[in-house]
């Protein structure tokens, strides 16, 4: 039997903002402990995949399956192994106080994809919260008297960011023909087996405890979670840049708990300087 809830598509954006919270920092938890980090990612999104395949008798399995779609799946695919490949490379060496600052320019990428693809508005105020976004990097650059100076785990962020940038503009698109947990399922699936293409890991490597306990399979739920109510809210009317803004909760989150719990508290000014930007700039983005 499958139930249907009625829940706002805000109400899933921020549930979603939430869950990625907790995923990003048990993700820099096992970073931090030694585990090669595609590897991990690799075997996070393969467990996470099959949880959402669990998920199905009670969700229903709807799928479309035209070429079209299916071509849109393979890209989705390679864009997301992209993207998590150079996450969690720069997840390992930034401060999990600035991790999602970087991350957060995705919703430059977002807002073009979401504007020149999916014909969502452009608001009269859009230039200028882009503008604020860039400035918010800027502000969290290694910055010399010239010109800012990137470190290259902060560039591999950034790119990160612009994959998934398009990866949000693609989930979008082919929302409407999955449900949730199939869709999720497909997602996480391919982005392991790619990781794990592209990591090559020996069998040792695999084998390794840390891999397969409580905190990587809360990476792995979590990962699930999140892509399903992300779908839950596209489907649920949330246009793409709508729900990237209401999602950024997670990034007062992480700043938080960095700053709080992991006392990340070099450059804090410049830190706070640049959430106010990044909140207000994506703000402006999608409100204009």
């Amino acid at each position: 039997m499958v139930y249907y809830v009625e829940v706002s598509w805000f109400a899933w954006s921020l549930a979603a903002g939430l869950t990625s919270a907790l995923n990003v920092g048990a993700s820099k938890f096992l970073v931090g402990g030694g585990l090669q980090p595609v590897v991990l990612g690799g075997v996070v999104h393969l467990s996470g995949g099959l949880l959402c395949l669990l998920a199905l008798p009670f969700t229903g399995p709807r799928a479309d399956w035209s070429a079209g779609v299916l071509l849109g799946v393979l890209g989705m695919g390679a864009v997301y192994t992209l993207g998590n490949v150079l996450y969690f490379l720069a997840l390992r060496a930034t401060p999990l106080s600035e991790i999602d600052l970087f991350l957060r320019t995705s919703s430059l990428w977002t807002f073009a994809g979401g504007v020149a693809l999916l014909g969502e508005p452009l608001g009269a105020s859009s230039g200028l919260g882009a503008g604020l976004v860039v400035a918010s990097v800027l502000v969290l650059s290694q910055q010399t008297p010239s010109r800012p100076r990137f470190t290259r785990a902060q560039l591999l962020a950034l790119a990160a960011a612009l994959t998934f940038g398009l990866g949000n503009v693609i989930d979008k698109s082919l929302s409407p023909y999955f449900g949730p947990a199939t869709y999720s399922a497909l997602n996480l699936l391919l982005t392991g087996a790619g990781m794990l293409a592209a990591a090559r890991p020996r069998l040792s490597e695999l084998a390794q405890p840390a891999l397969w306990g409580a905190w990587a399979w809360a990476v792995a739920a979590t990962f699930a979670l999140t892509q399903a109510l992300l779908i839950l809210a596209y489907q649920s009317g949330g246009g793409a840049g709508e729900v990237i803004l209401v999602a950024q909760a997670r990034l007062l989150l992480l700043v938080a708990a960095g700053v709080v719990l992991l006392r990340e508290r070099d450059r804090l000014g410049r830190k706070l300087l640049a959430v106010g930007l990044m909140v207000a700039g994506i703000s402006l983005l999608y409100r204009g």
